[in-house]
């Protein structure tokens, strides 16, 4: 199979990408870059930054969701790049491979009810910097999606209030299913940019970021309220980006736009955990191989992290390389085949049009997506 090659932005000198060309990271009108002394989660710091996840199920555990949204892959980019970070919240529910499943999310929450004990969290635990997605549970009527935007705003000056030096991230909600939901999902979202402008003009760090929108199929959602693991992991990527400054894009292993790969016994294997709804296995042979086409906009080192599912009970390997060159290794933990784990590897890329080709290591793993950015250095 002949590949269709992908460029990616000037790297990534635009906005970064997920799946098909999808902007993330952004909110029109609002900050969308971290604080002027550096990433929010820095790759450098003595103590690790604590980091407190704020919000309702999607962002603490749902049946069948993937029990943590975007908090397992966000917290594998980040301990990808060395980042030194601490979840900390009264909670503590995840998958195995959220090693760190502390949090504030809590089923079923409106913004009323986060407001009344995000005081007593912020006094306990002293985050540094908090992602906050809440408003879901606000959108059952047009009466309360009305008065959301009133509660999110309180909601934030009192978490501003109560720690000022506290770096806090507002992300839209995911859209929802039903057609009157989603359209209150909508008006409340497109509020969240003028929320915090305001903030910033009061000199909070405050910063909004569309996690959400664009990334979800019908097939992403559990239910009518839930994305599912692999859709949450998009998610987690532009998480990452807007905390941390980098410009990232995912390709995912088993669409023909990104991605070709060999014959038998390769094949594509359809899995909600997913991150595109299907993952590529049986790379079983040394003939195995999904070969990745891309353009980037300068020559340099890149950070591959490869999103793959191992279930051999041991930890598992791909070679790697680039454009033909030296293979390098990609390890991963076994968390199974129904859980993902993110492992990464540098290369060095060619300005223009690339190939990244991932072969069979040690016993077997299966490969869903990768990120793409330059090496992070701070």
């Amino acid at each position: 199979m002949r590949a269709i090659y992908r460029a990616l932005p000037a790297l990534l000198g635009t906005a970064a990408l997920i799946g098909s060309a999808v902007t993330a990271a952004t909110v029109t009108g609002a900050t969308n870059a971290p604080a002027a002394d550096g990433p929010a989660v820095p790759i450098e710091r003595a103590t690790p930054t604590k980091l407190m996840p704020i919000g309702d199920s999607n962002t603490g555990s749902s049946t069948g969701s993937g029990a943590g949204s975007y908090r397992p892959d966000l917290w594998q980019l980040l301990r990808a790049d060395g980042r030194p970070v601490d979840f900390v919240g009264s909670g503590a529910a995840g998958p195995a491979n959220l090693m760190d499943p502390d949090h504030e999310g809590h089923g079923g929450w409106t913004i009323s009810q986060i407001q009344a004990n995000v005081v007593g969290w912020l006094n306990t635990y002293r985050p540094d910097v908090i992602t906050l997605q809440i408003g879901t549970n606000d959108m059952y009527d047009d009466a309360a999606a009305g008065a959301a935007p009133g509660r999110l705003s309180a909601l934030i000056d009192s978490i501003t209030t109560t720690l000022p030096d506290v770096k806090v991230f507002v992300t839209t909600i995911p859209q929802l299913q039903d057609p009157n939901h989603h359209s209150r999902v909508a008006a409340f979202n497109y509020t969240i940019p003028g929320i915090v402008a305001a903030k910033v003009a009061a000199g909070k760090s405050v910063t909004a970021l569309d996690a959400n929108s664009g990334l979800f199929q019908p097939y992403d959602f559990v239910d009518m309220w839930h994305p599912n693991y692999g859709a949450a992991s998009k998610a987690a990527v532009r998480w990452y980006a807007a905390l941390t400054g980098q410009q990232v894009t995912r390709l995912e292993a088993e669409q023909s736009a990104n991605a070709s790969i060999s014959g038998a016994p390769t094949k594509r294997t359809q899995i909600v955990s997913a991150s595109g709804g299907a993952k590529i296995g049986y790379i079983d042979l040394d003939t195995s191989f999904v070969k990745f086409t891309f353009e980037v906009g300068a020559a340099g080192n890149y950070r591959i992290r490869a999103r793959g599912a191992n279930g051999m009970n041991a930890v598992c390997s791909h070679k790697v390389s680039a454009n033909g060159g030296p293979q390098a290794i990609v390890s991963y933990p076994s968390y199974g085949w129904d859980l993902l784990g993110v492992s990464k590897v540098d290369l060095p890329l060619n300005a223009g049009k690339n190939t990244v080709t991932f072969m069979k290591g040690d016993c077997y793993t299966e490969l869903d997506a990768i990120d793409i950015s330059l090496v992070p250095t701070a």
